[in-house]
């Protein structure tokens, strides 16, 4: 057994109390890693007491979906150990309102994002494809072959890889990857062509924001900008949800998809303090490497999907700002290497 899981284990038999939390707005690696190891726990040890708490619910119905309590704020009570999962930092699973991050209680990190987590008092990160990934791999270091894949965790598993990996399009896709799909689609067959219809589909509300941030891009060079004003959401009247949709739909299929075009990033809200802006960077293989710029705001990710969390008076101030700080980290290439990189 591999020493940090080692290290978890005792951590999860000392503690009578344990608090799952994973990122805020989770997705679907951070929900079904979540999912598995609160299964994982309460199988072995069915009398310790193992919450999951979010502040939301996954968009699409999930195995062990009850055993996830939805709350408004997380605050501090009789936690003995909390572990952040697909997370590295409190930061990214706490808002202002939240008081949980002051807790006395041991603090374990389960994630697979390249870059610096907060103290803890273990943190077990492979840099696999997807927390899921390295939470299964800690269930069978642990277990052995008494572990056992249901059918219920073959789908949460499948569910958990395949979206993180893009169907297995992203370079974080390993052979240990494909290794452990056989292994989950052995027990159940997920129906991925179905799978990915139903994940990609979005709410009405998502159209109007959406046309703004398309209405707001810009390309310099080889890499498009977009954005969203706080005008433009109160004279819409615009909510969270269809920003956080338009966001996310233009994050993934256009920001880095128009001709020409290698890389970008786009800004909105972050919805959890006031005049915080988040903005998300996506790349293509070859080109920016985005976690540097993302880590120098204060965030952080993959090479080439990261994000970052900062203070401005507008959108566009944003934008400025983001703008402004890779033109520092920007080195110029020499002749036998085109590619931009910082």
């Amino acid at each position: 057994m591999q020493k940090q899981n080692k290290e978890l284990k005792k951590l999860i038999e000392r503690s009578q109390n344990i608090l799952i939390l994973t990122h805020k707005g989770p997705d679907f690696d951070g929900f079904c890693s979540s999912l598995i190891l609160k299964n994982f726990i309460n199988t072995i040890y069915p009398k310790k007491n193992v919450v999951f708490k979010s502040r939301q619910s996954p968009t699409q119905n999930l195995p062990f979906m009850n055993d996830l309590k939805i709350v408004r704020k997380i605050d501090i009570e009789n936690e003995d150990l909390i572990i952040l999962m697909d997370a590295g930092s409190w930061d990214m699973c706490v808002t202002n309102e939240d008081t949980v991050q002051l807790t006395k209680a041991k603090v374990a990190i389960i994630d697979h994002h390249d870059t610096q987590t907060d103290h803890s008092d273990v943190s077990i990160n492979n840099n696999m494809s997807s927390t899921t990934e390295q939470v299964l791999y800690i269930c069978k270091d642990v277990m052995g072959k008494r572990f056992n894949i249901t059918k219920e965790i073959s789908e949460l598993g499948q569910i958990g890889i395949v979206s993180d990996t893009g169907r297995f399009l992203y370079e974080n896709t390993k052979p240990s990857t494909y290794q452990l799909m056989s292994e989950l689609r052995r027990v159940y067959e997920l129906d991925l062509e179905d799978f990915t219809y139903k994940s990609s589909k979005f709410p009405p509300e998502t159209l109007l924001p959406l046309t703004l941030f398309i209405k707001n891009l810009t390309i310099q060079d080889d890499m498009s900008i977009t954005f969203i004003t706080k005008k433009q959401i109160e004279e819409n009247h615009l909510e969270k949800a269809g920003v956080n949709s338009a966001q996310a739909h233009m994050r993934d299929n256009i920001i880095r998809h128009i001709q020409g075009v290698h890389w970008g990033f786009i800004v909105k809200p972050s919805y959890t303090a006031e005049n915080e802006w988040q903005v998300s960077f996506r790349s293509t293989k070859g080109y920016q490497k985005v976690d540097k710029i993302a880590e120098s705001l204060g965030g952080g990710g993959h090479e080439y999907a990261s994000a970052a969390k900062l203070f401005a008076d507008d959108g566009d101030i944003a934008v400025k700002t983001i703008l402004e700080k890779i033109s520092s980290l920007k080195t110029t290439p020499s002749p036998s290497s085109p590619l931009p990189t910082v």
